[in-house]
């Protein structure tokens, strides 16, 4: 009885640490993609303060229209609200499994303590 607790014991903790493998994978893979896509973001922000420096120069000489200057900016913003959208929904989705994956492992380590319980007291 004791080995076969033993043994159901260590396979629970090899599930664990093989689940807290998977988190640092996962952290690294989203620290990477994260880092991308601030350095695009940056790239893109960059082009468009350009841009938009020289459409400001020509509206101060009346060669082009507010609405052009306006016009300028918007690509960028529509792909910053975009971008802060799927940030809220991959962080919602993130916590809500994480918080799950967390209370399965409990639950895991309870039975596991309750099986111990029961054996100790055979």
């Amino acid at each position: 009885m004791t080995k076969m607790n033993e043994q159901s014991k260590d396979a629970i903790w090899e599930m664990i640490d093989r689940e807290k493998k998977k988190d640092v994978f996962v952290k690294r893979i989203s620290k990477i993609g994260w880092t991308g896509t601030v350095v695009m973001l940056l790239f893109f922000l960059t082009i468009t303060l350009i841009d938009l420096s020289r459409m400001v120069g020509l509206y101060g000489q009346g060669v082009v229209s507010r609405q052009s200057v306006i016009n300028t900016v918007v690509p960028f913003a529509i792909v910053l609200g975009g971008l802060c959208l799927i940030i809220a929904i991959l962080s919602t989705i993130g916590v809500f499994l994480r918080m799950r994956t967390t209370s399965l492992l409990e639950i895991q380590q309870r039975l596991a303590n309750l099986e111990q319980m029961v054996v100790a007291k055979q």
